[in-house]
């Protein structure tokens, strides 16, 4: 059989390989000269050319034959089902998301006219950082969607719900590299109706993709190891370095895979020896996906790290405040760190508005087999016969656990541990099965496969009720001042022809709470940051427009002093829908026909 030649001679991968350090030094050097606003386009061509031709160099002569029609006929059962999950995840992101979670969050609207400063060209490179220290190229990709149909709820969310939708075949096709296809179903299966991840999947905010990532990243990993081939290191580079463009969480990837590449150097003494040509593709790989964003860092440290500096317990000294406030030794406090964050999945609930479920992130009776999951293994895989397919997964959980959760101030915080949802899926996959194994042992005749069935049927059944039937009608997502933002912003939309607003909320919440503007773009509205009082009240003056003050919860004592201004004005009050707690009253003076 005659096979598509890709390259005929080393000439064309030497002259590949030029166009491509060419390519990637023309990056390099254009970049420090460019300013923030300005047109990128050429460099990203550039970037993109270099990947281009180093994948040329590194693409085998011939293309690989493959048997469709076997390989079809062997697998048709597992394709259709792992069809069929992933379109149920896919759907479970997307139904209704322009209002589950009702609330618009100031963190997803902040995502949000970031995107729109780009889609406007006020933002032009996305090899930078921007709003909290997120990558830009977060935001480029965030605004796909509100290009074609506008700053919408829905628009903005949807680009991250794809990838969260996304992040379930991935995890398929990792887990069934490293413990076969039913294993791989089975913890598909879970992460697909996983309220955790659904949650995040149906968030504008790019915490989502440390799970597609670090997946990706891991799959390619172990088909490199087993097949050796070029391209999958290739991948597995790119995978890593395409990493640091999104959630910081998911700079962890390369740090797994590093870690993973350690391991079984030290547990595989054939390892290094048989596969350290790959390994120097796949950091070739990394190095032209990331160089951009190395170089950043190199060149603003302080922008990179950001974030990490504000919240990491270590750079920020809190663990040290702390220890003195508590009277504690620092050992005490770590530990302590250590309990809310590891158990956050079984005893701790989310200290932060970004879930706020008030209870722990798995019911107690997958949380249990959870724990027995993580324990079985972790110790299988450090233990002298160790199982060294699933060390990854272990150490993705560990990592993730410490480096997001007791590492920071205020765990368990959800956002920063999402990534953990995917590890989480497998030890409880990894439980069940075992659990079944060794019941199947007992009881002769045991239908393993029902059990196994009905087992995941029971998590969806818990995880989608928690979510769509407890969670969401509580509508505690978000936090009480952007609920109100949320609830205002179509109210103000309504008066904007006719009024004039002032918002009176400082310092506890202000106009440019990002959910507003996101929200209510083409209306101006003054923050009153003074306490009120009579002597305003020619800058107040009712005319031709009405005047309408928003009062925050935190300072609506001082609504007093504007219905003494203007007699006329009448109330309207936004209360929440489960305890009916007032979070903002809007006091609305109507206009004077005769000014």
């Amino acid at each position: 059989m005659n096979y598509p030649t890709l390259i005929r001679a080393p000439w064309d991968r030497i002259i590949a390989l030029c166009i491509c350090g060419a390519a990637i030094y023309f990056v390099i050097v254009q970049l420090p000269t460019l300013r923030f606003n300005d047109d990128y386009t050429l460099v990203v061509i550039a970037w993109m050319l270099a990947f281009a031709a180093y994948l040329f160099a590194i693409a085998p002569a011939t293309l690989a034959h493959r048997d469709r029609d076997r390989w079809w006929r062997t697998h048709r059962a597992t394709a259709v089902i792992l069809g069929a999950i992933t379109l149920a995840g896919f759907f479970l992101r997307v139904w209704q998301i322009g209002s589950i979670p009702f609330t618009l969050s100031g963190d997803e609207a902040a995502f949000g006219l970031d995107a729109l400063h780009i889609i406007r060209g006020e933002i032009g490179t996305p090899f930078a950082t921007s709003w909290m220290s997120q990558p830009t190229m977060s935001f480029f990709y965030g605004g796909l969607a509100m290009r074609f149909c506008g700053a919408t709820q829905t628009a903005l969310r949807l680009p991250w719900a794809v990838i969260g939708a996304l992040s379930v075949p991935i995890t398929f096709w990792m887990v069934a590299r490293l413990k076969g296809a039913a294993f791989g179903l089975i913890t598909a299966t879970l992460l697909a109706t996983y309220h955790y991840h659904i949650h995040f999947s149906r968030l504008s905010v790019n915490n989502i993709a440390a799970t597609f990532w670090m997946g990706l990243a891991i799959l390619f990993f172990f088909r490199a190891r087993g097949g050796n081939r070029p391209l999958d290191w290739l991948w597995l580079g790119a995978a890593c370095g395409g990493a640091l463009y999104f959630y910081q969480g998911a700079r962890l990837t390369p740090l797994v895979i590093l870690g993973t590449i350690f391991y079984l150097t030290i547990y595989d003494r054939g390892f290094w020896r048989a596969r350290r040509r790959g390994l120097l593709i796949a950091l070739g790989a990394f190095l032209i996906v990331a160089a951009p964003m190395l170089q950043f860092a190199v060149r603003f440290p302080d922008d990179f790290n950001a974030r990490a500096n504000q919240i990491g317990m270590l750079y920020t000294g809190a663990i040290v405040d702390i220890a003195r406030q508590r009277g504690a030794s620092i050992a005490t406090v770590l530990f302590d760190q250590f309990r809310h964050a590891a158990l956050a999945f079984n005893s701790y609930s989310d200290r932060t508005a970004w879930y706020g479920l008030g209870q722990p992130l798995l019911d107690p009776i997958f949380g249990t087999l959870f724990l027995l999951g993580l324990g079985y293994g972790t110790i299988r895989a450090v233990m002298p016969r160790a199982d060294r397919r699933i060390f990854p997964i272990v150490a993705w959980w560990w990592s993730g656990m410490i480096l997001g959760g007791m590492m920071t101030e205020s765990p368990p915080t959800t956002s920063r541990l999402i990534t953990l949802s995917v590890p989480v899926c497998f030890f409880i996959a990894l439980a069940l099965m075992q659990i079944v194994r060794l019941a199947k042992r007992a009881i002769a005749g045991l239908p393993a496969r029902a059990v196994l069935i009905s087992a995941v049927l029971f998590f969806a059944l818990i995880s989608l009720k928690t979510y769509f039937v407890d969670y969401t009608p509580r509508f505690i997502f978000g936090g009480d001042h952007a609920q109100a933002a949320t609830r205002l912003a179509p109210r103000v939309n309504e008066m904007a022809q006719t009024h004039r607003f002032y918002f009176i909320g400082a310092p506890f919440m202000y106009a440019g709470f990002a959910t507003i503007p996101f929200l209510a773009p083409t209306v101006n509205i003054t923050d009153i940051a003074q306490p009120l009082d009579a002597s305003r009240a020619t800058d107040w003056r009712a005319g031709a427009r009405g005047i309408v003050f928003i009062f925050a919860a935190e300072r609506i004592a001082e609504l007093a002093h504007a219905q003494n201004l203007f007699p006329q004005g009448r109330i309207e009050e936004i209360r929440a829908p489960i305890d009916n707690r007032m979070i903002t009253t809007l006091f609305i003076v109507p206009p004077i026909s005769n000014e």
